[in-house]
């Protein structure tokens, strides 16, 4: 199909609701009644910088930080802790000429961990596989939360470590900068970035780049990383960073926004980047036009699926591939370097498409999985 011009797209996107009558509701209201809604437990930060009591929405993990000295502690059984300083870490990506790699034991599986980027203590989730060997390098994936969600929340709702298991790589969740389950703004997202119905979404201030350094160099030293297959998703919020991600780093591979948004693509340094993006177009909390040109765009946003294919210098057609409840587009003429994927789903809202059942309303099983589709994606475009 022929995708229409996207500065026409910008002037007279197509409404099918009234741009902004919620917009008087501040969007860390809007989204903490969203959260509570849908039963996920939300922290308020004191920022009296003592312990604060996380809980996770699976309830499989609890974990009480000390943000004045880095260590962890686990209240349940059901993830292992660790603890390590941003920088200090020795270990290499398995990739040659560095330190050895793989040489830790006793992280495997699902892991508890936290590390200090500058004066901050940021906690996060780490999933590989028990059966590989700690010494190959593997390919690795950040999935990075949406607002008033968790590390532990993405866990639960998109079967990454199943995937994992079955593919042969690992796979991190970090928490936001506030912490999981909090009301802080989780991420450090670029300026003028496609709002949401209810706003301009909230931007962290703190280092996001370091916190993902940090934990690549944490979990190389229990398993050696394929630096070559480093990829980044992220829902909501977590998708406007997976498109800051792709925009700022070019030793990420390839990156996969869901539900989410971005700013334009002028400033960016790192290249062509595969990337395919998800949105559902009923969606009540991110307008779907921030990333469909034939959504409803909101004033001052930015289909990105548009700015994607105009950065990677792909052509303005698209292949369409049905898939369960929605339809993949494969924009054509993309680089080898630079394929663009833009996949809609019918009547879903604010979810993870195809995740797990009963995990909350951030999670939407009857889709096809956007965890599935994803990897398919880098494993065709980003190898």
């Amino acid at each position: 199909m022929r995708l229409p011009d996207e500065r026409m797209m910008l002037r007279v996107g197509r409404r099918t609701s009234p741009p902004f009558v919620r917009r008087a509701v501040p969007f860390s209201i809007s989204l903490a009644l969203v959260a509570l809604g849908c039963g996920h437990t939300v922290k308020s930060t004191s920022g009296g910088g003592g312990a604060v009591s996380t809980a996770s929405s699976s309830g499989n993990t609890s974990v009480t930080a000390a943000a004045t000295t880095g260590d962890t502690s686990a209240s349940s059984g059901s993830a292992e802790t660790g603890t390590t300083t941003s920088g200090s870490s020795t270990a290499a990506t398995g990739t040659g000429g560095g330190p050895a790699c793989g040489v830790r034991t006793g992280h495997r599986g699902l892991t508890s961990r936290s590390t200090m980027v500058g004066s901050a203590n940021r906690t996060y989730s780490v999933y590989l596989p028990s059966t590989l060997d700690p010494t190959k390098p593997l390919p690795l994936v950040f999935v990075f939360h949406g607002y008033t969600m968790s590390g532990m929340a993405m866990h639960d709702i998109t079967g990454y470590d199943t995937l994992a298991d079955s593919e042969g790589f690992g796979v991190v969740f970090p928490d936001g900068e506030a912490g999981p389950n909090s009301l802080g703004a989780p991420w450090n997202v670029g300026m003028n970035v496609c709002p949401s119905w209810f706003g301009t979404p909230p931007e962290a201030t703190g280092d996001d780049f370091g916190f993902l350094d940090s934990m690549r160099a944490d979990v190389a030293q229990d398993q050696c990383v394929d630096a070559a297959h480093v990829f980044v998703t992220g829902f909501s919020m977590g998708g406007y960073f997976a498109h800051q991600v792709g925009c700022l780093r070019a030793d990420i591979r390839g990156v996969a926004p869901h539900s989410g948004g971005t700013h334009d693509l002028v400033g960016c340094t790192a290249g062509h980047k595969p990337i395919i993006i998800f949105h559902g177009d009923s969606d009540a909390v991110i307008p779907n036009g921030c990333a469909d040109p034939k959504g409803t765009i909101p004033a001052g946003g930015m289909p990105s699926a548009l700015e994607w294919a105009a950065r990677n210098g792909c052509d303005m057609t698209t292949t369409s591939t049905p898939v369960m409840n929605g339809t993949c587009e494969t924009f054509d003429g993309c680089p080898a370097d630079g394929q663009v994927e833009l996949c809609t789903f019918n009547g879903m809202g604010h979810c993870w498409a195809g995740g797990a059942a009963n995990a909350g309303s951030f999670s939407c099983p009857n889709y096809a999985s956007a965890t599935a589709l994803e990897w398919a994606f880098w494993k065709q475009y980003a190898w």
